[in-house]
């Protein structure tokens, strides 16, 4: 299984109301933290780049494309979520609105909401 596939796992998991526990918010953002923290020293050893792009890129993806983000009673789940990502450096916001600013994503712009 491909990381991609395991952290869409791990995010569904956590967000999923059918699941039960306020520690499996908590629980990911750990997991995921400690695989960035290895996967970073991995990359400092073999001279490689810093894998906190593909994870900033993974967990944007998650965000644009999973179902599971998409459904508005998982809104406070998700937001419990990514609020502990970004708290722990592990998820960029303004990234992540640079992002949505770069592909013309409707509803970003001041005048759009007015009208």
């Amino acid at each position: 299984m491909s990381f991609p596939e395991k952290l869409d796992m791990l995010l569904t998991w956590s967000v999923t109301p059918l699941q039960y526990g306020d520690h499996r918010p908590l629980a990911a953002v750990t997991l995921i933290q400690n695989w960035r923290e290895k996967a970073s020293e991995r990359a400092t050893r073999r001279g490689q780049s810093d894998p906190n792009a593909l994870l900033q890129d993974q967990l944007f993806d998650w965000l644009d494309r999973s179902d599971v983000a998409g459904e508005k009673t998982n809104i406070r789940s998700i937001a419990l979520l990514y609020g502990k990502l970004v708290k722990l450096d592990l998820f960029s916001f303004p990234g992540y609105i640079q992002r949505l600013i770069a592909r013309g994503e409707s509803g970003l712009a001041n005048e759009e909401v007015r009208n």
